[in-house]
């Protein structure tokens, strides 16, 4: 098992400005990952950005992680760059990143006993996920997603989503979140979307977690850390759930 430096970490994070918050960061990892043995574990990071949730896993026993960040050619979040930057600081050598959709990823027969989308499911197809709700269509694209996600994790894998909902004090008035300006509440949908999907295609043993804004800390996840609370806050949830 690697051991967790958790001041080298957060010395690179706040190096490259991956957070506003190390306080409120520090606490919403441990509550990501509360009950999440990692020691020994191989994981698939889908969507993993600079790599603030890969190299956190990585750091933590994880054996090996593949972290896909599909980043659009021209953007200028600068995710690969940071992503390798923040690999090379902290001397990772269980991680290996690649710069693909999961839609176009090939697992060469390697599966994984963790899959992460942190903030991503609504990117794998932001089109069907806007339409989710009316389109077979777009109910289709999706359950063939999932079903590969299934395909690719080992027997007993374990599945963690965490995004936002849609289901918004905010987004019922049709206007900005204050606390949230950057969301754009179409594009994303409630957790029981995503937990219909994940059931049709053999997921099983769900928990959701409701998280307050970040840099309120643990603190504030307990007096705000559920559903309604979130609702007039910024309606992140986590989803756990079991091959």
């Amino acid at each position: 098992m690697i051991n967790f430096n958790s001041d080298d970490y957060f010395l690179n994070i706040k190096k490259l400005r991956l957070t506003k918050s190390i306080f409120g960061l520090n606490a919403y990892l441990k509550r990501l990952f509360k009950g999440i043995v990692l020691d020994g574990k191989t994981v698939l990071d889908v969507g993993a950005g600079a790599g603030i949730y890969s190299c956190y896993m990585a750091m933590n026993g994880a054996k090996k992680v593949v972290s896909l960040e599909p980043e659009i050619e021209g953007s200028r979040n600068n995710y690969i760059s940071n992503f390798e930057e923040f690999k090379r600081g902290l001397n990772l050598n269980n991680i290996f990143l690649e710069p693909a959709a999961f839609q176009s990823f090939e697992n060469k027969g390697e599966k994984f006993d963790l899959i992460l989308l942190h903030y991503s499911v609504n990117h794998l197809d932001e089109n069907a996920c806007v339409n989710l709700r009316k389109s077979d269509e777009a109910r289709e694209i999706y359950r063939k997603i999932f079903e590969k996600l299934y395909l690719v994790s080992n027997n007993q894998a374990q599945i963690i989503i965490a995004d936002c909902s849609d289901k918004n004090f905010f987004s019922w008035l049709k206007m900005k979140n204050p606390l949230a300006p950057a969301i754009e509440w179409h594009k994303h949908q409630a957790h029981e979307e995503w937990i219909k999907i994940l059931k049709k295609t053999g997921f099983r043993e769900f928990k959701v977690k409701w998280v307050a804004l970040k840099q309120l800390g643990g603190i504030g996840d307990f007096f705000l850390g559920n559903k309604v609370c979130s609702f007039f806050i910024n309606s992140h949830f986590i989803i756990y759930a079991r091959k």
